[in-house]
């Protein structure tokens, strides 16, 4: 009779040995969350492991940008992109397009998916984004990724010049916002393709909705945001524009930088295995 039980046991447990599926990483799903003010979030997830990779694209962006960098990273962590409200498949029925209404969006993903150990990526815009998203997650992130921005947490232009900006973006903007991306985001040797991609998505996004998501994000306080923050913050720039090491870790004692040589203000799309390989040394250096 023991030896009997015995045999039913191992059977029983190597039936559900056989029958528990084995996760495929890269079989990506879609999925929506709700953001704070009811506005659905569209979002794309895979990968395994303990660590959650969060991408947050910047202004104009969508979910769609981060795909290489996903499946580069997608058998060693959890990875989810975002489309924040008003961009990509998410909703754009908001009335503020606040930093801090950006962040509950981002806290609306990740509690949809009870991420823990969550690093957070904030392209451009987004990098002040994902800095208020670290307030309200609190401990369960462990590191910030901006990448390229955060540059020079002291960086402001006179209040007329940012007034002739914005009037500008007001006036035309298809072709303002083409002439801005291409005449300073972009570096010589950024991959056409990659040019026309982005300016081409630019010049498709409603005027006025995208001119206030800049000046909301303008009127965020960013430096008494991350004077508040415990969390390493790791920065992931191209050599286009200096990053201001002593002056940013008069804010954030933990404040690092990884300089991607050769890119624009896009390196993932325009350089994804380089990226790659450079986000993988951030996290294993954190």
């Amino acid at each position: 009779m023991k030896l009997l039980a015995a045999l039913v046991l191992c059977v029983s447990v190597l039936s559900s040995c056989r029958a528990a599926p084995v996760r495929n990483p890269y079989a990506f799903r879609d999925g929506t969350a709700t953001s704070a003010d009811g506005v659905p979030i569209h979002y794309r997830a895979g990968g395994t492991g303990a660590t959650a990779l969060v991408f947050v694209h910047g202004w104009l962006g969508d979910a769609s940008w981060w795909e290489p960098t996903m499946r580069s990273c997608a058998t060693r962590r959890r990875v989810v992109a975002l489309d924040l409200a008003g961009h990509g498949r998410s909703g754009d029925a908001r009335t503020d397009w606040s930093v801090e209404n950006f962040a509950a969006d981002v806290v609306a993903v990740c509690d949809e998916l009870e991420l823990e150990n969550i690093v957070l990526l904030g392209h451009s815009m987004s990098g002040t984004i994902t800095v208020e998203a670290a307030r309200r997650l609190g401990p369960r992130v462990r590191l910030l990724v901006p990448i390229d921005t955060l540059n020079d947490l002291e960086w402001d232009l006179p209040p007329e010049v940012w007034a002739e900006f914005f009037a500008g973006l007001r006036a035309d903007f298809p072709n303002a916002v083409d002439s801005f991306f291409r005449g300073m985001l972009f570096a010589p040797s950024s991959p056409p393709a990659v040019v026309e991609r982005v300016v081409g998505q630019a010049r498709r996004a409603p005027g006025e909705r995208s001119v206030r998501m800049l000046e909301r994000a303008r009127a965020y306080d960013l430096r008494a945001a991350v004077a508040t923050l415990a969390v390493p913050i790791h920065a992931l720039n191209s050599d286009l524009n200096e990053t201001k090491l002593a002056t940013n870790r008069e804010y954030a004692r933990r404040f690092e930088v990884t300089v991607m040589p050769g890119v624009g203000h896009w390196p993932m799309l325009e350089d994804p295995r380089g990226f790659a390989q450079a986000l993988e040394r951030v996290l294993a250096a954190e």
